[in-house]
């Protein structure tokens, strides 16, 4: 997908992309305006957001927090919509939403027409690829309305190029066939590429070309012509450093051959891979990867499938770390608009205080000016102003008792809302694993290649997935409703060998394809004093993080160990171990971008709410690394009186 905004083509002027882009940075590092300074960021981002994905990712974080600190609105909508973009090419539509919405919502604010008509425009080619094609076409209609009364050439010429793409996508489909709509969007597209030829526009007039060679394929007047014009259009693309339009080419020449059935679709599809890499694209070409390998490995062409296998791997762990990452960056931005409006009202406050004290203060002057004029009445004024020195002396006392009953409760909503918080991030935590499987394997059934026994089986997997999944969902729910008013602990004995095998359940597909050999040796005796939930959330995180770094054929040891009225149940794998410079961080709240507690990723919040968890139901949880290989996390609870009696 491509989605050409006009916010940076100046009109009239031909110039190369890498001088835009030099004079851009030249400005930015001498620049004393604040605001232009958050512009130059965004105008930075949208030259990158077809060139380097992750460096336009730096350019929008960078304007967005300027934009933040100095209340710069357009700004901030600017970044928003910048983010929606970046994230919808990182295949995270939730985000991608959502910071459309947030920039659409700030336009409105500001009167913006030239902003909505821009960010509506991203919202239809949004719904095009969500499918939901009347709120596609509703909100490019009211994009075009706007652009038309605007008439802003830059804007105008993005609006018809995406008009006919949403066209075009509706052809390929199969949806539409009204040879009104096909004139009106082939001239939509054809005023676009004039436009962008008078105002010198690389990138759009790549784009347009583009779109002008797929009709002339898909609309099987003209296909070789298309093909050899759309070839030479990536090539020349990825000359001039246009790496995202030069992998969309790729893409589609790759799917006409393979449609086709030519022997050549491998050359694309391979180089629409290695341009998505260099550009940072990589949610984008997972499905290519995924068939790149399928036919390398049919064709027991090992290294070749070796390599896409771990290059698949790559982009899979990356897109699950940008996602986790994207989600808390979100959390992060609503929280601090909260803090803002925190702020607001208690500088609201003050000032009326400030206020009162004014006045109170005019009082007095005009008290002393009275008892100049009016000296007979000095006594008597005297006695009054005692006597509202005392009264204010009252309202200071009664102010400052006022003052410490809003900081209790406002300490009292932080806990409660923190404990929210993590009820949600534990949701979060324990559905995205079960399910990931599930969509994995209903994308496999999607192959009809696939035989019936394999079909079969994998239905019967689906089947355990979701029970389990809704198992999970149940006993979380009746968690919560018990733990709405605040969190109040309640122990109760939990036997951990029973609830370990039941967690066990859980990722029992994930221990038969590593195959690994499960060690359990915990007395069915064993008691402890805990809250069952809690501690069920530790078991699946601690299982999942030992599974997930264990090696194939690798040995995973589930102990217990008593001393005194406290036992100790320890997970012990043969993975590669933890970081020694991050073990002793592994339970804060840390950058999880940089500080990744394994080589190959972290545990990310569940750890964290996992030290929570233990810190409300009195116990502790420690992690150290094995002496040879692996590492073993642990915790420590109090045992419950049946079991202290059977132990002695």
């Amino acid at each position: 997908m491509i989605v050409i905004s006009g916010s940076f083509v100046r009109q009239g002027a031909v110039f190369a992309q890498n001088g835009v882009i030099s004079r851009l940075q030249a400005t930015a590092t001498v620049t004393t305006d604040s605001a232009r300074y958050v512009d130059l960021m965004n105008q930075l981002a949208g030259q990158f957001q077809h060139r380097q994905l992750d460096t336009c990712f730096l350019y929008l974080c960078k304007a967005r927090e300027v934009a933040q600190r100095l209340g710069y609105v357009k700004g901030e909508a600017a970044a928003y919509r910048g983010l929606g973009s970046y994230y919808t090419y990182r295949d995270n539509n939730y985000l991608s939403f959502r910071f459309y919405i947030d920039a659409l919502n700030l336009y409105k604010e500001l009167g913006d027409s030239a902003g909505i008509c821009q960010t509506c425009m991203h919202l239809g080619v949004y719904y095009q690829f969500e499918k939901q094609y009347e709120e596609a076409g509703g909100y490019m209609k009211r994009a075009l309305d706007i652009g038309k009364r605007l008439k802003n050439d830059s804007i105008l010429m993005a609006l018809r190029a995406n008009y006919y793409f949403i066209y075009l996508s509706n052809l390929r489909a199969g949806r539409s066939s009204d040879i009104v709509d096909r004139k009106r969007a082939v001239r939509a597209l054809a005023l676009a590429r004039q436009m962008a030829a008078r105002a010198g526009d690389e990138r759009l007039l790549l784009y347009t070309g583009m779109l002008q060679a797929q009709e002339l394929i898909y609309g099987k007047t003209a296909e070789a012509e298309g093909v050899t014009k759309l070839i030479a259009l990536v090539a020349e693309a990825e000359r001039k450093g246009y790496v995202y339009h030069a992998m969309y080419g790729s893409s589609h020449l790759a799917s006409y051959k393979a449609r086709s059935h030519q022997a050549d679709s491998l050359i694309f599809q391979r180089q629409m891979v290695r341009l998505a890499l260099e550009g940072g694209y990589r949610e984008l070409a997972l499905p290519v990867v995924a068939k790149l390998y399928a036919w390398y490995d049919n064709h027991n062409m090992d290294d070749s499938a070796r390599f896409y296998g771990s290059v698949m791997l790559d982009i899979v762990e990356k897109e699950e770390l940008s996602k986790t990452q994207g989600e808390l960056d979100y959390i992060d931005y609503y929280m601090q608009e909260k803090k803002l409006r925190a702020l607001q009202l208690q500088h609201d406050y003050q000032q009326q205080l400030l206020d009162k004290k004014a006045m109170e203060s005019r009082g007095r002057y005009a008290v002393i000016i009275f008892l100049t004029i009016l000296l007979l009445l000095t006594v008597l004024l005297l006695v009054d102003v005692n006597r509202s020195h005392r009264r204010s002396r009252r309202n200071a006392i009664q102010l400052g008792e006022k003052n410490r009953e809003i900081s209790e409760k406002n300490a009292l909503l932080r806990t409660n809302d923190d404990f929210k918080n993590k009820l949600i991030s534990l949701i979060a935590h324990d559905f995205r694993v079960p399910l990931n499987h599930i969509i994995d394997i209903t994308n496999l059934l999607k192959d009809q290649s696939l035989e019936y026994d394999d079909a079969t089986a994998l239905f019967r997997k689906l089947e355990t997935k979701s029970q389990d999944t809704l198992h999970i969902f149940d006993s979380i729910l009746r968690w919560i409703r018990s733990q709405l008013s605040g969190f109040v602990y309640t122990p109760a004995i939990c036997r951990p060998a029973a609830m370990i095998r039941e967690a066990l359940e859980i990722i029992k597909d994930n221990c038969l394809e590593k195959e690994l050999n499960i060690r359990v040796d915990i007395p069915e005796h064993l008691q402890v004093l805990a809250d069952r939930e809690m501690l069920q959330f530790v078991h699946r995180n601690l299982l999942h993080n030992a599974v997930k770094f264990s090696p194939l054929q690798g040995t995973l040891h589930i102990t217990a160990a008593v001393e005194g009225d406290k036992a100790t149940i320890s997970f012990s794998d043969e993975g590669r171990g933890v970081d020694p410079g991050m073990l002793q961080y592994l339970f804060e709240y840390r950058n999880r971008e940089k500080d990744r507690g394994r080589t190959n990723g972290g545990a990310g919040l569940a750890l964290i709410i996992c030290k929570d968890f233990m810190d409300k139901i009195g116990g502790t949880i420690q992690a150290t690394n094995n002496p040879e290989n692996g590492s073993t996390f642990s915790y420590t609870l109090p045992l419950a009186k049946e079991s202290i009696t059977q132990e002695q």
